[in-house]
């Protein structure tokens, strides 16, 4: 992608490119099922848009393996989410735009698997909390985010798609509670977390490190992404 300019749109923090003959708008919505579909919503009613894809990190409710891509096939929100008007439903995402994305990651040479995602409102942190929601849902990832995205592009009519990277895994706790983190002073109290829990510091790096393996993966998926779209 070829980055011409950074600037707020409606509230959000948005990269405008391009690759090819795709036209982007990269917008950084926030964590939670709340601001990304207020996000979602002022991007879609300030400009008409073909796609709009879920994505960045997941946790994997299924075996694999860090850096792994979860191409959504449908999302249903789990968990009480009142900035949805029909958390229950379930959002198809949209088909030709899937395969495409399937399609891309195997090219690219890159372990991905296809499925249902489901969106909770907190952080899961704990394993027992992600294998729940795996067999209660029979998801393949976790987020926070897509069941808002797909809501909002159900809303607008707009064509939708979840690619997302594996940064944890199923059976793998957080180093700490990243709900501590969200909603006003929460960066004081997850500072404070830290010092309560030095070896808390050790889990952070290694998320870190998976997080960033992650990205690598997600970037490479692009390319090769936008290069079939195009």
């Amino acid at each position: 992608m070829v980055v011409e300019e950074h600037r707020p749109v409606e509230g959000a923090r948005v990269a405008i490119g391009h690759r090819g003959q795709c036209r982007l708008w990269l917008v950084q919505t926030g964590v939670g099922v709340a601001k990304a579909r207020a996000a979602s919503l002022r991007m879609m009613d300030s400009r008409p848009l073909d796609l709009a894809v879920s994505s960045g990190f997941a946790c994997a409710l299924t075996s694999a393996a860090i850096g792994d891509l979860l191409i959504g096939t449908e999302v249903i929100m789990r968990g009480s989410a009142p900035s949805l008007s029909e958390p229950a439903k379930v959002m198809a995402c949209a088909q030709q735009p899937s395969a495409v994305a399937v399609r891309a990651a195997q090219e690219a040479g890159l372990a991905a698997r296809s499925g249902r995602f489901a969106t909770v409102p907190r952080v899961l942190w704990r394993a027992p909390e992600k294998r729940e929601v795996a067999a209660d849902t029979g998801a393949i990832g976790l987020d926070m985010e897509s069941a808002a995205v797909g809501a909002a592009a159900a809303e607008r009519n707009v064509p939708f798609l979840v690619v997302r990277a594996v940064s944890d895994l199923l059976d793998e706790d957080l180093p700490l509670d990243f709900n501590l983190f969200l909603g006003q002073g929460g960066w004081a109290r997850g500072a404070v977390a830290c010092l309560a829990r030095p070896s808390a510091l050790v889990g952070l790096a290694r998320l870190r490190a998976q997080a960033a393996q992650a990205s690598a993966r997600l970037t490479s998926f692009y390319e090769r992404f936008l290069d079939d779209l195009d």
